[in-house]
């Protein structure tokens, strides 16, 4: 089969013309100067095209515009075109430096390879054997091509190198790190001289880049006894990438405070530092966090990509219906719009995507944050900076003097904040914030607790999002799996009820780095405030009462939501349970509509179908894996519909 395909794929090539030729044909070149270059080409050993290159003959510019446009083959712009590194290993480096070739995709066992000359067979051949793959040639120019090897292939720089390289450059009493050291100038200058030894350098940038590459959107430089580890947060989970030797933690650790500009000589009160880098024409913000401990001092850096900082509502992965009620609360003209979720569900990314969505010529839009993640054009942004007494509140008090008509608020962390909040909110203003609440009834609650009146919660709160965030099924190896039981059965759901669903999986690709997983998306439960939960929030209702009332009314619950990707295939039932606790609100699905509904529901709402999991005696709810009622002790020979039911006695 494979042999079959390589002589097919000879045939193909064979059958095109070569450089030279194509050139003369396209009168681009004469035929003398095609002679000199051939035989030029013949003495250096290098490639025509380069040749022609060398010898003035043809702008590498010319060539490449013939090359794509007479010829059809694709032009790749590999200077603003980020590659995947685990793709571009499928091609050795030494070859790639020798054939001028770089990896840019791969899809269906074809492998598409930027090339100088896309009709140089020989090299075709080579790299279809070195990859195993079909080649798919596109043209790139040769300094972009190179570059590109330049920047990739260094990612895998072995680090025992980089290690070996920089205790060579360490003087031996210089190794030893001990944490409870007292800071002075001597520590402060050694550390310094330490952190700007190339070998340190080389592996800062390592870490940073190899962040960068890989999508995460935190780096975790943590200490412990006798060494320290490097770990990614990825996709929300944290890998380990690194581990270290322990006298490397010092320099490695002054060289990143160095970048962001923090005291090296500090090792015993917590700092925060920022620095923006640029890696493949992108700007990246790192945010630097220090924190001492038992140890040494960890680091945490929060990577943020400026290039991917706001995304359109329609991609976050809400629902029809909830985007719906989220357009619908947008339009409101005073009032405040909470979002609520635990830190790194995605609160910041959903209130710039609402706030550019808002953006135009006729609005006045003014953010207070702590720190200001994205910067966006076209809108007035405020840092917060407690240090000097500008906090959340004083701004507030500002900006209400600045004639805005939208205002966003970082959180709502305490009375005072949340008390010139919900004033803006009365004055005409239209205030965006978040809370740190795990749903969105409970918001209510918490800013009950805070000390805001219930009449002014009732009246000016006008919707609540809660959300989080899911890993998505790897499109590149998504396949079909038997279904969960486990995970069905914690969850209460009858595996009868889903045996037309299909679970989808990932089974590992280089892609996913074999996780199975690629990039995240939301899940989300939007609360819009009716005139009956505004009547129970002023009357005093617990969080039940308002989950009931919204949940009868517009609302799905997070569960809910979640049960629905699942159903179409974007992320796993094991990833929802990882995220979030379901079984209380949401715990099967109707047999006949699919629709998510509770585990005591007899009837499905939506399509009153009955529902067959109860008790054939007594009429009590039944869990899937029950064999006896715990209730009237009959044995559970398989459940029936409610009509089946026996009737109750009378009293």
């Amino acid at each position: 089969m494979a042999e079959s395909e390589s002589q097919k794929q000879m045939a193909e090539f064979k059958g095109k013309k070569r450089l030279g030729d194509f050139l003369f044909e396209a009168k681009l070149i004469s035929h003398d100067q095609l002679t000199r270059a051939l035989a030029e080409q013949k003495r250096l050993g290098k490639k025509l095209g380069e040749t022609l290159i060398t010898l003035r003959i043809i702008s590498e510019q010319v060539l490449t515009e013939a090359l794509s446009n007479n010829l059809g083959y694709p032009f790749v712009d590999l200077s603003s075109t980020a590659l995947e590194p685990d793709i571009v290993m499928a091609i050795p480096e030494t070859l790639a430096k020798k054939q001028c070739a770089i990896p840019v995709s791969l899809e269906n066992k074809t492998l598409t390879v930027a090339m100088v000359d896309p009709l140089d067979y020989e090299c075709l051949r080579d790299l279809g054997f070195a990859s195993g793959f079909r080649i798919q040639p596109v043209i790139a120019t040769r300094k972009d091509i190179l570059e590109a090897i330049d920047r990739y292939y260094n990612l895998n720089t072995s680090v025992e190198s980089i290690v070996q390289e920089t205790a060579q450059d360490y003087d031996e009493s210089l190794l030893q790190i001990i944490p409870e050291i007292s800071p002075n100038a001597a520590d402060a200058q050694s550390l310094e001289e330490r952190s700007r030894l190339a070998p340190v350098i080389r592996l800062a940038n390592l870490i940073m880049t190899k962040a960068i590459r890989q999508r995460a959107s935190d780096i975790h430089i943590e200490p412990s006894q006798r060494d320290f580890r490097v770990r990614y947060r990825i996709d929300g989970l944290l890998k380990e990438d690194l581990r270290l030797p322990k006298w490397i933690q010092g320099a490695l650790i002054s060289r990143m405070k160095i970048l962001g500009k923090l005291d090296i000589a500090e090792r015993r009160m917590p700092q925060d530092g920022a620095v923006r880098v640029r890696s493949d024409t992108r700007e990246i913000d790192l945010r630097l966090s220090t924190l001492p401990t038992q140890y040494g001092e960890k680091m945490v850096i929060r990577v943020l990509d400026q290039g991917r900082m706001v995304v359109s509502l329609d991609t976050l992965g809400i629902s029809p219906r909830n985007l719906a009620m989220l357009r619908s609360l947008m339009k409101r003209k005073q009032g405040i719009i909470l979002v609520t979720g635990p830190t790194g569900s995605g609160k910041t990314t959903t209130l710039y995507s609402m706030i550019h969505a808002m953006r135009d010529e006729v609005t006045n839009i003014i953010t207070v944050e702590d720190p200001i993640e994205y910067s966006l054009d076209g809108i007035s942004q405020v840092q917060v900076n407690a240090a000097i007494g500008l906090t959340f509140a004083s701004c507030l008090r500002s900006i209400l003097r600045q004639d805005p008509n939208v205002i966003l608020i970082g959180e709502i962390r305490d009375l005072e904040t949340a008390e010139i909040a919900f004033r803006a909110a009365m004055t005409g203003h239209l205030v965006f914030t978040t809370v740190h609440t795990n749903d969105a009834p409970s918001t209510i609650t918490r800013l009950v607790d805070l000390g805001v009146p219930r009449y002014l919660v009732g009246s000016l709160v006008m919707g609540v999002i809660a959300q989080r965030l899911v890993r998505c099924v790897c499109p590149r190896c998504k396949t079909v799996m038997p279904p969960p039981v486990e995970s069905l059965v914690s969850l209460k759901i009858p595996v009868d009820s889903v045996k037309d669903v299909p679970f989808y999986y990932g089974k590992g690709c280089a892609h996913c780095s074999y996780l199975g997983y690629h990039g995240r998306t939301g899940m989300y439960e939007v609360m819009e405030m009716t005139p009956r939960l505004r009547e129970l929030v002023a009357a005093g209702a617990d969080e039940q009462d308002l989950r009931s009332t919204a949940l009868a009314s517009k609302m799905s619950s997070l569960g809910e939501d979640g049960l629905a990707k699942v159903k179409e295939g974007i992320t796993t039932i094991e990833e929802l349970l990882r995220v979030i606790e379901i079984r209380e609100d949401l715990q099967t699905f109707c047999v006949k509509c699919g629709k998510s509904i509770h585990i005591d529901f007899q009837v499905c709402p939506y399509c009153s179908n009955a529902v067959t999991h109860h008790c054939h005696a007594c009429g009590k709810p039944l869990q899937p894996e029950w064999i006896i009622c715990p209730y009237c002790r009959h044995r559970v020979g398989g459940a029936v519909p409610p009509s089946a039911l026996p009737k109750p006695r009378p009293a």
